[in-house]
């Protein structure tokens, strides 16, 4: 009888404890590619082949030319931070110096995630992507995301953001 309980439990204890996966994480996309980088703000232009990695918590593009690095931007998804080589800040402060004051905190993920902007205004879907026209007294924003290509351009603040897939 004892052997018999004693066993019952111990079978208890094993299969509960199999049927439990501790500890499982998602797994984590990683991007890293070559494109043609183009950013022209208030502050630096630059257009030239680089780096665009991206995981679950950070958006990292390297540009270079003849072989020089001449931009490292960092942006973290998961919090406020945005690093311009080896100064850190927020996305406020990054707006507010590199963009424009009335750009929404989120804006820069976004466009470098290919995801749409501002609440997806006036987003129109195209066979590959899609694309948005948001005009304002504040900004005249044209933004397309295709699988290869990220275009974004405010003609009001002068700003230029485009990568490319390198063939």
């Amino acid at each position: 009888m004892k052997v018999t309980i004693f066993t019952i439990i111990t079978m208890l204890l094993i299969t509960g404890c199999s049927t439990k996966t501790l500890f499982i994480k998602k797994p984590i996309k990683i991007v890293n590619k070559s494109k043609k980088i183009t950013m022209k703000t208030k502050k630096f232009a630059f257009s030239d082949t680089g780096f665009y990695k991206s995981d679950d918590k950070l958006i990292q593009i390297q540009a270079y030319s003849t072989g020089v690095a001449v931009a490292n931007l960092k942006f973290y998804k998961t919090s406020d931070s945005v690093c311009v080589g080896h100064k850190c800040t927020n996305r406020k402060y990054f707006n507010d110096n590199f963009l424009s004051k009335y750009y929404p905190n989120k804006l820069i993920v976004n466009i470098l995630s290919a995801k749409p902007i501002m609440d997806a205004k006036n987003m129109i879907k195209t066979k590959d992507g899609f694309t948005q026209n948001i005009k304002t007294a504040k900004y005249n924003i044209t933004y397309k995301v295709s699988p290869y290509s990220i275009y974004f351009k405010d003609r009001l603040n002068k700003i230029i953001i485009k990568l490319k897939d390198l063939k």
